[in-house]
């Protein structure tokens, strides 16, 4: 197996652990020294960057506020030790999140950029664009 080949696996399972609706995804994709980075989404001025532990904690949040969260593969790109990937993220809101109700729906578009060191995600910058909110 390529390298190439091996970094679209490890990819596609990260993708399929997350799916599962648990936190089982962080610890089995991402390495500890990790180095997170999700770019401000259009109505923010502000990222969110960190370590496996931080991203962890913002996941398990993220869980909590959006149960059925699913992420969908629509381009994966595998070179060497990295890999580049266009995902849908949608998620239905579990409780009230601002000015968003239970039940909205959440939608964004991620272009996620990873590099791979030993089986485990070391670095991952994440740009998200929301495509679709309010919608029932």
């Amino acid at each position: 197996m390529s390298s190439s080949e091996n970094v679209e696996s490890l990819a596609r399972r990260c993708i399929k652990l997350f799916n599962k609706k648990s936190l089982e995804w962080v610890d089995g994709c991402y390495a500890e020294n990790l180095e997170w980075l999700e770019l401000p989404l259009p109505a923010s001025s502000s990222s969110r960057h960190g370590d496996r532990t931080f991203l962890r904690n913002t996941a398990a949040r993220l869980l909590s506020l959006f149960p059925d969260r699913q992420m969908t593969i629509h381009n994966l790109v595998p070179k060497e030790n990295r890999v580049a990937m266009e995902l849908e993220w949608r998620g239905t809101a579990g409780a009230s999140v601002g000015a968003f109700k239970i039940g909205t729906l959440f939608r964004y578009r991620i272009a996620s950029f990873i590099a791979y060191r030993d089986g485990l995600i070391i670095n991952q910058t994440a740009y998200c664009v929301p495509t679709l909110s309010g919608a029932r």
